[in-house]
């Protein structure tokens, strides 16, 4: 039986050629992946080393996630409307790199200001490393392959966000909390160096020069798109809780009397998401379903989390979180193949962007909301992690439910 890869790149010369560059991206995506996932360890370890204080490192991961959902809508714009998107992604990516080096040099030595205010323009870069990469990929598989691809897209998130803490435990442990920084930098500028060199092609909308960037037109097609719409809204409330699992993990951990046990509740989630993720590049569904695959897997990693409020032991929470994880990679998958098919090509940038950036500040959120909680037990808070993601999928497949005579949306114009 062929892999996954294979799949994707068996059939012609011409089909070896997309395998090709396909491979080149994945290799890229999860060079600045790592630098992503990695930095929001590695700021919490560093800050904690150079000031003393973990409140610091909060504070910087904060200023890093949350520019995501502001700059979103320009970088997808600017990546839509450039005549070379892999440069623009590339130079993007080479920021947000750069930031972290910047880092090691200015906390503890040069005003606290300072070093906020470069984590605040590496977050304004942060939207390229996300969907401004994934936006692209329909375009590198193929046709007929687009399922697939999204499907070792989705799992270069799993492994980078495995690989990332891993790298930043390591270094800080052999070198230094600088070090792993350091590190992390470099994988961002090997990243982007990647990223440079790939053969993007040109959106319809990169021939219209007369025209400024509309930071809006994104927003407007995933409003009049009612399934796009609906992907859009459920996602973003569903990360409000599974934002807040790395924060529970712990709790959970900590209740059983075996802190050091966190590390691996969140492993195995990322360890079926791994599988899941293999699982939907063996055997994807259509793009016309994925709308309503993406909604209801987010029930379906719910539904496990909640399970796992009545064990009392870590072992069969270990096994109920990693079969929430199995259903992430599903999840991921068609939810970047539903804005693929959704999107029109001159604005499917912005649209991905505009979903990873609200993604991504529901998370920083949900880790908020789940700070108040602390009083509570990890139970309690466990369900409410749980319930966030199950709410919204119910309620985004009410809405994507099948209509006699009518699909889940198509394509919406760029207008």
């Amino acid at each position: 039986m062929s892999s996954p890869v294979e799949q994707v790149t068996e059939l012609d010369p011409g089909t070896r050629r997309d395998g090709a560059r396909l491979t080149h991206y994945l290799v890229a995506a999860l060079l600045a992946r790592t630098a992503d996932e990695g930095a929001r360890v590695a700021l919490v370890i560093f800050a904690l080393d150079r000031t003393g204080s973990a409140a610091v490192g909060g504070t910087l991961v904060a200023t890093l996630l949350l520019p995501h959902v502001v700059a979103a809508p320009l970088v997808g714009g600017l990546v839509d409307r450039s005549r070379r998107p892999a440069a623009v992604l590339a130079a993007a990516i080479a920021v947000f790199a750069g930031a972290l080096a910047a880092l090691v040099a200015l906390l503890g030595h040069a005003p606290l200001w300072q070093t906020y205010l470069v984590l605040a323009i590496a977050g304004c870069c942060g939207p390229a490393v996300t969907g401004g990469l994934t936006s692209q990929l329909a375009a590198l598989a193929g046709p007929g392959h687009e399922a697939r691809a999204f499907a070792l897209d989705s799992l270069s998130y799993n492994v980078a966000g495995m690989v990332g803490p891993a790298t930043v435990g390591l270094v800080a442990a052999s070198a230094s909390p600088g070090t792993s920084t350091l590190a992390l930098a470099v994988a961002g500028g090997l990243g982007a160096l990647g990223v440079a060199f790939l053969r993007l092609p040109a959106s319809g909308a990169a021939a219209e020069q007369t025209r400024a960037v509309d930071l809006f037109q994104g927003a407007r097609a995933i409003v009049r798109n009612p399934a796009l719409r609906t992907i859009t809204l459920a996602t973003s409330f569903g990360q409000l809780g599974l934002g807040g699992m790395a924060v529970v993990a712990t709790t959970l951990a900590a209740a059983a009397h075996e802190p050091s046990r966190a590390g691996l509740l969140l492993s195995v989630t990322a360890g079926g998401a791994f599988v899941g993720s293999l699982l939907w590049a063996w055997r994807p569904m259509p793009a016309s379903h994925a709308p309503r695959v993406a909604v209801w897997a987010m029930v379906a990693v719910g539904v496990p989390l909640a399970f796992a409020a009545a064990v009392h032991s870590l072992p069969p929470a270990a096994a109920l979180f990693a079969l929430s994880g199995l259903f992430t990679g599903p999840f991921a998958a068609a939810l970047f193949l539903a804005r693929s098919h959704l999107a029109a090509e001159a604005i499917r940038t912005q649209v991905f962007t505009i979903g990873a950036g609200l993604k991504v500040a529901a998370s920083a959120i949900g880790v908020g909301l789940l700070g108040l909680t602390t009083d509570l037990p990890a139970s309690a808070q466990l369900l409410m992690v749980a319930a966030f993601p199950v709410v919204a999928g119910i309620a985004g497949g009410v809405l994507l439910r099948p209509r006699p005579g009518a699909g889940v949306g198509g394509h919406i114009d760029a207008c």
